[in-house]
Parts: structure tokens; sequence; C-alpha cells
């Protein structure tokens, strides 16, 4: 019974979150590399943390409590990171680009966002976004390219180059 009980709240709560940085993780690790020089005996710091289950219970306060907390207020306590956003390609296909693998947005401020898109034969590239109100528009270098509404995805226009 104690089991059901403990499926039925922690399957809803880890939906609620997203991938996240796991902050609390990530520190714990840093500590680990940082402590001791020699790679024998940061292996013992490793398996001592494991042991004495650091590493888990970080786990679970990532995936429970500071992830969902980064997805819902857009950056992480622990470490300050916002969270990598995956981007749908159609929206990406309608500021003109084609052969897209990924596309991920990351917030830096409540106006500022950086877009980075992957492209299929390896490329890189990544753009500044500018919101305005419900205004946005995407530039790279400087130089305006694609201007949209957060609010009418479907009434975006592209500036010529």
């Amino acid at each position: 019974m104690k089991k059901k009980i403990f499926l039925a709240l922690f399957v809803p709560l880890t939906f609620t979150g997203c991938m996240g940085t796991n902050g609390l993780g990530g520190k714990v690790k840093k500590f680990n590399l940082e402590v001791v020089e020699h790679r024998w005996a940061r292996e013992g710091v490793f398996l001592g943390l494991h042991i004495i289950w650091v590493y888990r219970i970080c786990t679970v306060l990532d995936l429970l409590v500071f992830n969902s907390i980064e997805f819902w207020s857009g950056e992480n306590p622990i470490n300050g990171k916002s969270p990598l956003v995956d981007i749908p390609l159609d929206t990406v296909k309608k500021m003109g680009m084609n052969d897209v693998n990924k596309a991920q947005i990351e917030r830096m401020t409540a106006e500022k966002a950086k877009l980075y898109i992957d492209f299929t034969n390896g490329d890189k590239i990544s753009f500044d976004v500018d919101r305005t109100g419900d205004e946005y528009k995407v530039s790279y270098l400087g130089k305006e390219f694609f201007k949209g509404s957060v609010n009418d995805v479907n009434n975006v226009s592209s500036i010529e180059q």
C-alpha cells in the first residue's frame, strides 16, 4: 500500500519538471574533482560519496525540487543557470532555416535569450533574441533578420538581409 502511495505521489512530481541542469549534483561532482589531485584518491572520494548516498540524495533533490523550480521559474536556484529548451523545428523553419537537426533556446534575462541551432551537416550557430513586450527579434552579430510576436505565432515576418 505504501508503495502505491509513493508511486502515486512520485510519478506526477517527476513529470512537472524538465531535464534541468542538475545544479546540486554538478556541485558535488565539482567538489569530487577539486578535493584531491591524485586520480586514485579521487576515485576513493567518489566511492565514499556513493556509499554514504550523497550522490543519490543529490539526484533525488535535483529531480524533485531544484529542477522543478528551474522549470517553473526559468533559473536553477543552485547554479543560477537557465535550462536549454528545445524548440519545434517548424518554428525554426518559419525563420527560413532548413536542414536543422536541433534548436534550443536559453533564457539569459526576462528580455534576452540565446538561440542555438545545430544543422544536419554539423554546423552550429547561436543567435541573440531580444523581447520587448509581446514582440521579439532574432539577430546575429547585431544584424536583425527575424521578427515575431509571442502571442501570434502564425503571424511572423522575416526581415530581408
